[in-house]
């Protein structure tokens, strides 16, 4: 029965694979494997838009104006940002600043954030 249950566990993890590249590829090196969004692709993406990541329900909201909000469940921050040929900078509120990458891969959207951890964006809207 145990080996059952291992072996189904295996299968399913197995299926939790996607397209992206493998993490450790990606923290190997500072530049994504994948393309990336950059100019005018980026700015309609980011600019007065709000982004629905898969988890947490998060949101980012990056207003027209300069000014970068993000809430989930638990916690609310803000911020300004800043787009930069591919990278889109965050400087929050409490000091702390972060640069993502946008790409489109296959039909689906990812953030890329430093160190190569990939977030699908489950929908977009206004900011």
């Amino acid at each position: 029965m145990k080996r059952a249950a291992v072996a189904f566990a295996l299968i399913l993890l197995a299926g939790c694979q996607s397209a992206v590249p493998e993490m450790s590829e990606r923290r190997a090196s500072t530049v994504p494997s994948v393309p990336t969004l950059s100019g005018s692709t980026l700015q309609a993406f980011i600019v007065g838009n709000s982004l629905r990541y898969s988890h947490y329900g998060a949101v980012s909201s990056f207003f027209s104006d300069g000014r970068y909000g993000y809430r989930d469940y638990e916690v609310r921050d803000g911020g300004t940002y800043t787009i930069s040929g591919d990278m889109v900078c965050i400087n929050f509120d409490d000091g702390g600043r972060r640069c993502d990458r946008y790409a489109k891969v296959g039909d689906d959207y990812v953030r890329i954030e430093e160190g190569g951890r990939q977030t699908k964006i489950e929908g977009t809207g206004p900011a």
